[in-house]
């Protein structure tokens, strides 16, 4: 009796130390969010909406997955609900895009914290900058004296595809006026072709699914991609883009590479970029949900039918970061961000 009374014991404290998703896979049955911070139709909702065709198949329990777009004020909004709303209960997914500098610079209305998140994984990816075809732009050179004034469109002040975008120019020198406050992608092509701005950029993937049809139609010309930060510290070209990198298309302008506050500010851009794409949880989530995603995700990225599919819709392979990884090159964004380069984005965002 004495035996049984003491197995009885250990079997409760065996059950109670187990997770209950351990004795059936926790996802069966439920429906897995993947919330993404820009609207439907732009290169963020393309990439989750293509993860989201594959991700059940990687599951234990084979979930359902539904996309919700909630964009706004450059993403910031649709990562502040993730962070403070979103229960940490597994089901909720963040995927971001443009969410490194508005944190770094203390933008207004940012309230997540992108080191109090669990990051699942994360996708580096240049962007490509582009040109309206009647700015005359033909040469590098070009941009120095175009035949129309140029007119930059963007998110938000704070975001990292603006910042990118008039760091260049500040560098260059090269005069612009900026408007901000569009959507998203979608909305700046509009705006490009109806020529109420002449000068922006995109992603690699919304280049490779939207923008490059401009180009195809003559309305916009490519000039550089902004690269990506390398190992050592430096902008480097995306080996996924024949564009120039912006270093190698400031010297055949300028003659010289760029220098100063102003490029060292132009880094944290670069960095930024290398993790372009961020998949996050609510604080807080169980560590065990958060490994169970992390595999998933790795399994995702190296399923070949992924892989396949991911070549046929962005017309390039991901460059992708899970788990560890992912937090190292968040951790490295982060130490780029120095004082001196953040004293420079501050200033430029209050002009």
């Amino acid at each position: 009796m004495q035996l049984c009374f003491v197995s009885l014991i250990f079997i409760l404290f065996l059950s109670l130390d187990q997770p209950a998703f351990a004795q059936e896979p926790f996802y069966k049955g439920k429906t897995v969010r993947f919330l993404v911070n820009y609207p439907a139709g732009g290169p963020t909702d393309v990439f989750a909406r293509l993860i989201a065709r594959y991700f059940p198949k990687h599951v234990p329990g084979s979930p359902t997955v539904m996309v919700q777009n909630m964009p706004g004020a450059g993403g910031v909004i649709g990562t502040n609900y993730v962070y403070e709303v979103a229960k940490p209960d597994g089901l909720t997914v963040g995927v971001f895009s443009g969410t490194y500098l508005p944190q770094i610079l203390g933008g207004s209305g940012v309230r997540y914290d992108l080191n109090n998140m669990p990051i699942i994984a994360g996708a580096a990816e240049t962007t490509v900058v582009y040109v309206r075809a009647d700015a005359g732009v033909k040469a590098p050179q070009d941009l120095l004296k175009p035949a129309k004034p140029i007119v930059v469109g963007g998110f938000g002040r704070e975001n990292t595809k603006d910042l990118g975008l008039r760091l260049a120019l500040e560098l260059l020198g090269v005069p612009y006026r900026y408007v901000t406050g569009y959507a998203g992608i979608p909305e700046l092509r509009v705006a490009i072709q109806r020529g109420e701005i002449n000068y922006t950029s995109e992603s690699l993937t919304g280049y490779n699914t939207g923008g490059v049809l401009m180009v195809r139609e003559g309305v916009v010309v490519p000039l550089y991609q902004e690269g990506l930060l390398g190992a050592e510290g430096e902008i480097v070209r995306d080996p996924r883009s024949d564009l120039p990198s912006f270093k190698e298309f400031f010297r055949k302008v300028k003659g010289n590479d760029p220098s100063g506050p102003l490029s060292e500010a132009f880094k944290i851009s670069g960095g930024s970029l290398t993790m372009l794409r961020s998949i996050a949880v609510p604080p807080k989530t169980p560590p065990e949900l958060v490994e169970i995603l992390r595999k998933v995700f790795r399994a995702t990225f190296e399923d070949p039918e992924f892989k396949a599919e991911s070549d046929r819709v962005m017309r390039f392979q991901l460059m992708t970061f899970v788990g560890e990884e992912a937090e190292k090159i968040n951790a490295a964004v982060f130490r780029a961000a120095t004082v001196s380069a953040r004293d420079v984005m501050k200033k430029l965002t209050r002009q």
